[in-house]
């Protein structure tokens, strides 16, 4: 690819316009680094962000130095829109494992160091890259510390903490922020055709999250789980101690025992679950200084509005609930942390 050449970019609304700028930038200087860190919380469209910007490198188009990136029309565009390209490796934890293991790496490695089957990059993308076992994560470093022409390694991950610090430091990091609340109506609107009541619910549900908002619309199981989660909380903390393990244990069946449709495991949905119930804590100190423009749960503030906590209660149970998340960093069993949250709030 010749220098100084300008690209139309086709990229799909992300929010996190600083990122973007810099990623395609670095394409039209074609000054690429050899290992990308995307961080950020969940469902900030880390993920699709790199799929697009693999397809770029990979497109036609690249290599011939003019054109929209991705094209979407030339054979690579095609196999990269089906995650079925030759010279793109995709990595995650297993659905039945705890973490990514260090033969999953290993393979993982023998195709990064394959070269490339059409000639441009090779490129890997690392999913959930926190759950890397630490002797994963060492045989990682290896390939890190002596990069390979042509390959470009993109790991994702929401616990940049969690990365051990040998990985972090190799890592161009890039940083993921929550999008406006009023740039996520407008996408919802505009590019998913969702009605504006539905769209303001949503934007509000997203925190500042544009995939979840999506995912919010596309997914009614995932969207009756998230209310069912909201509806559960509410009730619990009103309740006595016999309802309060019976609702606990409802909606840990539903979400650990698979009726939720989700791919994720345990310790990550008991992590959204208790986001969740930290997000209706939220809205309540805020009802109680009416700051209702705020509220993030719009489609529960009927029942939130009947709800009169103090605020030294409402911190208590913001408090037991940072400790559980604590509990779920530390490998505490996800299914205990949420039933002993649940009891002591």
């Amino acid at each position: 690819m010749s220098s100084g050449t300008k690209f139309n970019f086709d990229w799909p609304f992300f929010g996190n316009k600083h990122i973007i700028d810099f990623l395609q930038a670095s394409i039209h200087n074609n000054k690429l680094a050899h290992f990308y860190i995307f961080t950020g919380a969940q469902d900030l469209g880390k993920g699709t962000l790199a799929n697009f910007f693999a397809s770029s490198l990979l497109c036609r188009n690249f290599s011939d130095g003019k054109g929209p990136l991705p094209c979407g029309e030339c054979p690579s565009c095609r196999h990269a829109a089906k995650g079925t390209h030759s010279d793109v490796t995709f990595l995650k934890r297993p659905e039945d494992k705890k973490n990514i293991s260090i033969d999953q790496i290993r393979d993982f490695i023998k195709m990064m160091n394959l070269g490339s089957f059409s000639g441009f990059y090779k490129i890997g993308i690392i999913k959930e890259g926190e759950n890397l076992s630490i002797e994963a994560a060492n045989a990682l470093l290896k390939t890190l510390e002596e990069p390979k022409p042509g390959v470009v390694i993109i790991l994702h991950t929401s616990m940049l903490e969690w990365l051990p610090g040998t990985i972090a430091s190799r890592g161009q990091i890039l940083h993921f922020r929550p999008v406006a609340r009023e740039r996520i109506y407008d996408y919802l609107i505009s590019q998913h055709k969702v009605s504006r009541d539905f769209a303001l619910d949503l934007s509000s549900l997203a925190k500042g999250r544009p995939a979840l908002a999506a995912k919010l619309f596309y997914d009614k199981d995932f969207f009756d789980f998230h209310k069912k989660t909201i509806k559960y909380f509410i009730q619990g903390i009103q309740s006595g101690l016999n309802e309060k393990f019976s609702l606990a244990e409802e909606l840990l069946n539903s979400a650990l025992a698979g009726d939720k449709e989700t791919k994720q495991g345990a310790r990550e949905i008991a992590g959204d679950i208790l986001e969740i119930w930290q997000t209706v804590v939220r809205d309540l100190i805020l009802l109680q200084f009416n700051l209702e423009e705020l509220i993030i749960n719009r489609l529960a503030m009927p029942e939130l509005k009947k709800i009169n906590f103090s605020l030294n209660r409402l911190r208590e149970i913001s408090e037991k609930i940072k400790q559980g998340r604590e509990y779920l960093a530390a490998n505490v069993s996800p299914k205990l942390v949420l039933e002993n949250v649940n009891l002591q709030i």
